[in-house]
């Protein structure tokens, strides 16, 4: 796991909330019942974020406009999905803490500022050139704009290596939290844009 990411923090997240909300009484088996409108169209941007990204960056160095290009791409796959889900619980935060990353990274010509300096000391070579070679995230320098919406937040547990996030991470953890604790204990309706949580 690089410095730089949510990833931890989101599958932190969702054990946190199946653990709480099984003890209050939620049902695992409710899970089952999720029927996400559009929900193929998220699963597709993330694909598209760190499969292709992935791939890109075997092949070529990050630019302006090829960062930019993927961003746009990918957010508008997401956004397209989270649309019609956002009268959901959670969800308006989930879209709300998406469209915080969304504005940093449009405003840092498409990759997403990491404020590495805190943790330099626990990072390996590898992990620096990884970040300089990455398509999605950047080292933060003088001229990044939007700052306080960048990856500025570090934490280490549980895995004990440092992690980087924003307050857009923090507001979609949030929101995904209440989303998967809401489902256990209540139960999940059809997606929809009119749908609720009975």
């Amino acid at each position: 796991m690089g410095f730089w990411g949510s990833d931890l923090l989101f599958g932190f997240v969702v054990v946190l909330s199946l653990a709480i909300g099984t003890l209050a009484g939620g049902k695992l088996s409710r899970l089952g019942e999720l029927r996400l409108v559009r929900f193929e169209w998220v699963f597709g941007s993330l694909l598209m974020k760190f499969g292709l990204a992935r791939l890109l960056a075997a092949r070529t160095r990050p630019s302006p406009f090829s960062c930019t290009f993927l961003s746009l791409v990918t957010y508008a796959m997401l956004f397209y999905g989270l649309y019609p889900n956002l009268s959901l619980p959670g969800f308006p935060l989930l879209g709300l803490g998406t469209l915080l990353n969304f504005t940093a990274i449009m405003a840092n010509k498409g990759r997403m500022p990491v404020q590495v300096a805190g943790g330099k000391a626990v990072l390996s070579e590898s992990q620096f050139q990884a970040l300089t070679a990455s398509f999605t995230h950047q080292h933060m320098s003088k001229g990044t704009k939007l700052k306080f919406l960048a990856d500025i937040y570090t934490w280490k547990f549980p895995s004990g290596r440092p992690t980087a996030f924003s307050l857009g991470d923090v507001l979609m953890a949030v929101g995904v939290f209440w989303f998967v604790l809401l489902t256990l204990r209540r139960g999940f309706p059809l997606g929809g844009k009119d749908a609720t949580i009975s």
